[in-house]
């Protein structure tokens, strides 16, 4: 007997966490391809660290991306699953066996900047020459174009517009810097949820925002990080499922350093920074790896290049 899906959606909308979860189970949500993105970085590059580990000490601190990465990429490989690795140029300098690597196993490489400084803290003139120094260091490694750009901890923001016209200036094609929750919503950025065009002087540039789970008008950050860490693993699957139900494609993101429990300890941050970076590092692998079963996932190119038009589409091609 087919379910009333108009019934199941009221459920998806107000239910209670247990009602909801049950209504997408029964509905018949269309077959997604949802996006798998690795911010490629190291566990001492990460904001949340910056007070206490300057950028001039990095050289001393041990390198443990690459071992993670031939973990992440097994998986991807015995899954059938394609990303995109948004990736620090100064990470590449370091691994070009690796980008490489990743590039030759079908994966897609895009910017992540140089070293991780936020877009806020720049002048136009100075994130110009970050964005196009990792630019050149990915392309003389690959040998190919790089199309797309995340800003270091999503610091793309309505103060910031003008990193739409430095993007398209560069050759960039999309951008996947808006996490649309709480004080990272921006009136002028994708005013839904979902991917969109922001205009620049040169054209428009494809945005895709981070997935969240509207929760009566509230926006529950559900696209991974310290969040997926964090919340219980029903809140994500149920935040995923309804992206589908709705054929809407959940876009994700991950970070090396996030299945690494054994990395060393950074005990002169604080109470707050520790907890948000080394919660639940032990069980994060096993519970990313039953995301990978439950799901379709592949790269932004996969999903939403548009062959005919020979560009990135907002809306799903696959």
């Amino acid at each position: 007997m087919t379910p009333d899906l108009k019934n199941v959606d009221k459920l998806i909308t107000t239910g209670s966490v247990d009602q909801r979860a049950d209504a997408l189970q029964k509905g018949k949500p269309a077959t997604i391809t949802n996006v798998m993105s690795i911010d490629l970085e190291e566990w001492f590059q990460v904001t949340n660290f910056e007070k206490v580990i300057n950028r001039s000490d990095w050289e001393r601190y041990p390198l443990r991306a690459s071992n993670v990465m031939s973990i992440l990429l097994d998986i991807f490989a015995e899954h059938n699953v394609r990303a995109t690795f948004f990736t620090l140029g100064w990470v590449a300098q370091r691994y070009p066996k690796l980008i490489r690597r990743i590039h030759q196993a079908g994966h897609e490489i895009a910017s992540h900047g140089y070293d991780h400084r936020l877009v806020t803290t720049m002048t136009p003139s100075e994130f110009r020459a970050q964005l196009l120094q990792s630019k050149d260091i990915l392309e003389q490694i690959l040998s190919s174009a790089v199309n797309g750009y995340r800003a270091p901890s999503y610091s793309f923001c309505n103060d910031t517009y003008w990193v739409v016209d430095e993007l398209l200036e560069a050759g960039f094609l999309f951008d996947s810097s808006i996490f649309p929750f709480g004080p990272r919503r921006h009136p002028k950025l994708c005013v839904s949820r979902f991917p969109c065009l922001l205009p620049g002087k040169k054209g428009d540039l494809a945005e895709y925002p981070l997935s969240t789970l509207d929760w009566g008008g509230l926006n529950v950050p559900i696209a991974g990080g310290g969040y997926f860490r964090l919340l219980p693993y029903n809140i994500i699957w149920m935040g995923i499922r309804r992206l589908n139900y709705q054929r809407k494609a959940a876009i994700m993101y991950f970070h090396p350093w996030e299945f690494d429990p054994g990395q060393p300890r950074v005990t002169q941050a604080s109470w707050l920074s520790k907890f948000r970076h080394y919660n639940n590092l032990d069980v994060n692998l096993s519970k990313f790896q039953r995301l990978i079963k439950d799901f379709r996932f592949a790269s932004f190119k996969n999903v939403f290049w548009n062959k005919e038009k020979g560009k990135y589409d907002i809306q799903s091609q696959i």
